[in-house]
């Protein structure tokens, strides 16, 4: 019987000194105060979102471009949305200043399909909100 390879014996060792650690720290852990504006700027606050937006494995947004109907129908299409679908469609249709039925949400795939190929302006307005 062979021996298990490197990644299954890192893998296993890995996940019990994860819960071992973070059991023991845990309960030793005391809540610490908001740290205090340093020397190198005031600590800047960020809105938080009722949604994210995960990256692709190259880093990207999940943003691609459709052309159906032979190409004379061109889409856009926002992937890997977490957390509240419709506010985000909603909020993107205001910063887009396109008219609600051109920004549909796809409540299966959890996918938002704007009308047109906007593919710059859905990632500045990713890039803006810091997404």
């Amino acid at each position: 019987m062979a021996l298990p390879q490197a990644s299954t014996i890192t893998h296993f060792f890995g996940v019990a000194r994860l819960s071992t650690t973070t059991a023991s720290t845990s309960s030793a852990r005391k809540t610490a105060p908001p740290p205090a504006a340093t020397q190198s700027g005031p600590i800047i606050e960020r809105k938080v979102y009722p949604y994210r937006i995960a990256r692709t494995p190259s880093n990207n947004y999940p943003i691609y471009t459709l052309a159906k109907r032979g190409g004379n129908m061109k889409l856009t299409k926002l992937r890997k949305i977490e957390g509240d679908v419709n506010v985000l469609r909603k909020d993107l249709q205001l910063a887009l200043g396109v008219d609600e039925k051109e920004v549909v949400v796809n409540q299966l795939t959890r996918h938002i399909i704007v009308k047109g190929h906007k593919t710059k302006e859905i990632e500045q307005f990713l890039k803006d909100r810091g997404l």
